[in-house]
C-alpha cells in the first residue's frame, strides 16, 4: 500500500492481488506484514468495536477485524479449514495449538503475537485464541484463503474436547458482523 494512511479497501485490494501469486498465503502474509508496521493508523481507521467485523468476503478471501476485550475467556478450540494470516495491531493475541488424536485433541504448542507481529496458519490448524492482557483489547486483522463464513467447520468443547459443528456464539461469545 502506497498511500499515507491505512485504508481497509487498499488492504483488501492488495490481498486480492496477492492471491494470484504462486504462493498466495505467503504473498498475503507479506501484505499484512507491511500493514502491521503502522498499528496506530490501523486502529484509527478501523475504530474497532469488540467482536469480529468482516471487512471483505468473497469465495476466495475473507478479511476481518477481530477485537477481544480484556478479561474475556479464551475461545474454544476451532479450525478454519483454509489458510489464515493474523496481524496484531493492538494488545496481544495468545494462540494455543492443537492436533487431532484418536481420543479428540491434544495441545501442541502455542505462540503469542504482540503489536506488529504476524502469524501464518495452514488449512489444518486447530487453535484457540485469548487476550491475556487485563488492561487493553486485542486488536488484529485476520485474513483467510476462502469464504470463512460459508465453510463448514468444527469447534471442540472445553473440557473434554468433543468435536462439534462450529457455532460462533460459543467460540467467540458473539455473532460475526458482516
Amino acid at each position: 500500500m502506497l498511500n499515507a494512511m491505512f485504508d481497509p479497501e487498499a488492504l483488501v485490494a492488495d490481498c486480492r492481488a496477492a492471491l494470484s501469486e504462486s504462493q498466495p498465503m505467503l504473498a498475503v502474509k507479506e501484505v499484512l506484514e507491511r500493514c502491521m508496521d503502522r498499528p496506530d493508523e490501523i486502529a484509527a481507521a478501523l475504530h474497532a468495536d469488540p467482536g469480529v467485523a468482516v471487512l471483505h468476503r468473497s469465495a476466495d478471501l475473507t478479511v476481518a477485524s477481530v477485537v477481544v476485550p480484556p478479561g474475556k475467556p479464551p475461545s474454544l478450540p476451532h479450525d478454519h479449514r483454509m489458510w489464515a494470516i493474523v496481524g496484531v495491531y493492538g494488545g496481544q493475541e495468545d494462540n494455543r495449538f492443537f492436533r487431532r488424536t484418536e481420543g479428540g485433541l491434544e495441545e501442541s504448542g502455542g505462540r503469542s503475537l504482540r503489536v506488529s507481529e504476524t502469524l501464518a496458519m495452514g488449512d489444518d490448524t486447530i487453535h484457540a485464541i485469548q487476550n491475556p492482557l487485563d488492561h487493553s483489547a486485542l486488536a488484529a486483522i485476520h485474513v483467510y484463503g476462502g469464504d470463512l463464513l460459508a465453510m463448514a467447520r468444527s469447534m471442540w468443547t472445553v473440557p473434554g474436547h468433543e468435536e462439534q459443528p462450529y457455532d460462533e456464539t460459543k467460540v467467540l461469545g458473539a455473532r460475526i458482523r458482516q
